[in-house]
């Protein structure tokens, strides 16, 4: 049974999830990749090629790519980059397509090279340095891509070292959990909230009501502790005493009184700040790990197609829409949206510090238009808030 670095980081996130599709691969939830996910293993391979253009402008380095390690104990690791020094060091490149260096529990990047050091050197390969390639944020497209200037080289061998004792245990108790039998009751998600749930939590925690405790907005992981030590899943089970913020309160309330809580007067207050004509906005962005087109940095969002519905006092609605067909720079978009929105009457828009963010952005790349750009966010109403308090 090989191990590698994405079963590890899998074993990190639920071990019992992994061991479910290593030893029962039938029973595990397969699903195909979403385009998304195609998108940043497409994107991965692409900063690859940069890198490999680098060191081939750096002159005489000896560096292999995507070379394979494997120990008696079925570690494997292909190693993404490792080069051979001319003062004899050894030294592991591991490569993303992120802007950072990143060591949050899902995305730990010193964590996948520690794993990649670990198994390289149990291989019988040493290993001096360990180095994190990613890209630069602060990067800007003109012409040309200069894989110099788009990547980073972030030494992180003391980071690497200061875990490795404790990431070897880990690997040595992952390796003899996948060996063993398990209580296909609960998994450690259990204490996470929803979006960190993994794939397979409905198979192991089947008894989960919906909605459950996991609907409550922002709840802190030491109140879903509590929650879960008196078995409480259902939200009607909440107790009233038990604290609270406002929002989670209205949420409990509607699930036990068992439809929406309307407080006539937060939505009256909401609708009164509203000034005709109403222009609901929304964007659609696009970003890429290398930039595409001149201007462009990596990973930051623009703009190419927005929707734009106008709503007069007299109660005509009129829809317009932009979307763009080649690529570049969001120019034409502004331009068509300066056309089509007044100079008075309210923005609305769902989550509005999304199209706030975007107006900021466009108001730096194009000072031409920054007046009209700021104008539309001092106009912005927040259709989001009014569904946190008034309508629950």
């Amino acid at each position: 049974m090989e191990f590698t670095k994405t079963d590890f980081i899998h074993y990190l996130n639920c071990r019992k999830s992994l061991w479910l599709l290593k030893n029962s691969p039938t029973d595990y939830p397969h699903g195909e990749f979403s385009n998304f996910m195609k998108k940043l293993i497409r994107e991965g391979h692409e900063v690859e090629l940069y890198v490999r253009q680098f060191f081939n402008d750096s002159g005489d380095r000896v560096v292999e790519f995507q070379k394979h390690f494997e120990t008696d104990s079925k570690l494997v690791a292909r190693v993404d980059a490792i080069e051979h020094t001319h003062d004899d060091e050894i030294i592991l490149y591991e490569i993303k397509s992120s802007t950072s260096v990143k060591t949050d529990t899902q995305h730990n990047h010193v964590k996948d090279a520690c794993f990649q050091k670990i198994c390289t050197e149990r291989s019988g390969q040493r290993i001096d340095r360990v180095f994190l390639v990613h890209l630069n944020r602060g990067y800007v497209r003109e012409g040309d891509v200069e894989p110099n200037a788009l990547l980073t080289f972030s030494d992180i061998t003391k980071q690497v070292e200061a875990i490795t004792i404790e990431t070897d245990r880990e690997i040595n108790e992952a390796l003899e959990f996948l060996q063993s039998s398990i209580d296909m009751n609960g998994c450690d998600c259990i204490e996470k909230s929803r979006s960190y749930h993994c794939d397979t939590f409905s198979r192991f925690n089947p008894d989960i009501p919906t909605p459950s405790i996991y609907s409550l907005p922002r709840l802190s992981t030491s109140k879903r502790r509590k929650l879960l030590s008196k078995n409480i899943l259902r939200l009607e089970d909440v107790e009233n005493d038990f604290p609270l913020s406002q929002n989670q309160r209205l949420v409990v309330q509607a699930a036990k009184n068992g439809e929406p809580q309307i407080n006539s007067r937060e939505i009256a207050r909401f609708l009164s700040e509203l000034r005709f004509p109403l222009y609901f906005l929304d964007y659609e962005t696009f970003s890429s790990a290398v930039p595409l087109i001149d201007g462009g940095s990596p990973h930051k969002n623009f703009p190419v197609q927005y929707s734009l519905h106008i709503l007069n006092k007299d109660g005509s609605l009129i829809h317009k829409e932009y979307l763009e067909r080649v690529p570049r720079m969001p120019c034409r978009l502004i331009e068509q949206m300066q056309d089509e929105i007044g100079p008075t009457g309210s923005i609305v828009s769902w989550h509005a510090a999304f199209e706030k963010t975007q107006n900021q952005e466009m108001a730096k790349g194009f000072p031409e238009h920054a007046a009209f750009l700021r104008n539309l966010n001092e106009r912005m109403v927040d259709l989001e808030d009014v569904f946190k308090t008034g309508y629950v």
